[in-house]
């Protein structure tokens, strides 16, 4: 008998979840259930919200990033419950949710605005300029470039101002443009074929993937545009067990990315990845299968990554020091699996946000447990990601 936390075959293919969200009006997206409390009160406080203009229903329904519960009955599901097109009225992020303005983050709203109903609308936290640029957070003008419509019939703005910090985005007259990222074909091909075979294994292990892509790619873009900017040709090295990772950043349309080549001694899981990948990417991509403890690096990097999925004690000095040498004189590397413990001059950004840590700077949040989950990134820096530049430690 199949767990009743994952679907079966036949209740995929009628459609019969429908009844699940028969009476569903507003529902809110959490990081996890820790987040819970602050990310309603958020929207539901008379403080912020005096004349009620985005207030969620008291019935409002919870689901959570780290949730594996496809049961919709239950509390707090998956948010990738396979909600059908135009079933919602109101989808609320919270703001413990992680959602970057890059890529991925605009094809994960173009997804929430494919299940809202014609007339819902998707309503969520935006940052002031310099602090959604801080955090490569969503602000109202990077959101107006990337999805700015007409609504139907009237001809007003699809992108609302609801109040200080919180925007709402509603279906428009053109719809959004599709963006080149692996979350396109993870939540219209992927997801749903892993939701027919009911192969729990490889549902949650994909969720993961896809999650933890979410997060790097959107800090390892914050920590690349800090250092070379926006124009400057990026010749990216990616040292990784996994393809996923340099495959979104060759997609990103926010930084001049030339060309990535993925470094991977993982012969099993690679080839899975392949349709991943857009047919049609700002940049070359290349994964080169090799010995990772014995092999030659491009001379042409200005950015090499070395990947949380890789960690070998033994070889990671002589790692280090040969993506150094391998480094165009302007270059650096981006350590993100702080296993490797190294004497490198370096500095520190966050694993959460990218942003670079400086001691005695506090980085601002929306959510007070973020904010404080922040402080002790900055103190103690025990997860943060290491930048260590070539020009420093010659």
């Amino acid at each position: 008998m199949e767990s009743e936390l994952y679907y079966s075959n036949n209740q995929v293919h009628d459609n019969i979840y429908f009844h699940n969200i028969r009476y569903m009006t507003d529902i809110i997206f959490h990081k996890s259930s820790k987040y819970i409390e602050d990310d309603i009160d958020y929207y539901a406080s008379d403080t912020r919200d005096k004349h009620g203009a985005v207030k969620p229903s008291k019935n409002i329904k919870s689901y959570s990033l780290d949730s594996f519960n496809f049961d919709n009955h239950s509390e707090l599901p998956s948010l990738f419950y396979p909600f059908p097109k135009h079933s919602l009225d109101r989808i609320y992020l919270g703001i413990s949710f992680p959602l970057y303005a890059n890529n991925w983050g605009a094809e994960f709203l173009r997804y929430l605005m494919y299940i809202i109903k014609k007339d819902g609308a998707v309503i969520f936290p935006v940052y002031a300029e310099r602090q959604g640029v801080e955090k490569n957070y969503w602000s109202r003008s990077i959101l107006e470039v990337a999805f700015q419509s007409r609504q139907k019939w009237w001809g007003m703005s699809n992108i609302w101002a609801e109040n200080d910090g919180v925007m709402s985005m509603r279906i428009g007259k053109k719809e959004p443009k599709v963006r080149n990222s692996t979350f396109t074909y993870f939540i219209d091909k992927k997801l749903p074929s892993l939701f027919e075979t009911n192969d729990k294994d490889l549902i949650e292990s994909e969720i993961n993937n896809q999650v933890e892509n979410m997060r790097l790619s959107a800090v390892i873009e914050k920590i690349i545009l800090d250092h070379h900017g926006r124009n400057k040709k990026v010749h990216l090295g990616v040292v990784s067990d996994s393809a996923l990772l340099g495959m979104e950043l060759s997609c990103s349309d926010y930084m001049n990315i030339k060309n990535v080549e993925v470094y991977s001694d993982n012969r099993v899981d690679s080839p899975m990845y392949r349709e991943y990948l857009p047919k049609s990417i700002p940049s070359d991509y290349k994964q080169i299968l090799t010995d990772i403890n014995n092999f030659d690096l491009n001379k042409l990097h200005n950015v090499i990554l070395i990947d949380e999925k890789y960690f070998d004690e033994k070889m990671s000095a002589q790692l280090i020091d040969k993506s150094l040498s391998a480094l165009t004189e302007d270059g650096f590397i981006i350590l993100v699996n702080r296993h490797i413990d190294n004497d490198y001059k370096s500095k520190h950004h966050s694993h959460t946000v990218g942003t670079q840590l400086k001691e005695g700077y506090d980085i601002p949040h929306y959510s007070d447990l973020i904010f404080k989950e922040l402080q002790e990134e900055n103190e103690n820096r025990a997860t943060a990601v290491q930048v260590i530049h070539k020009k420093d430690n010659v």
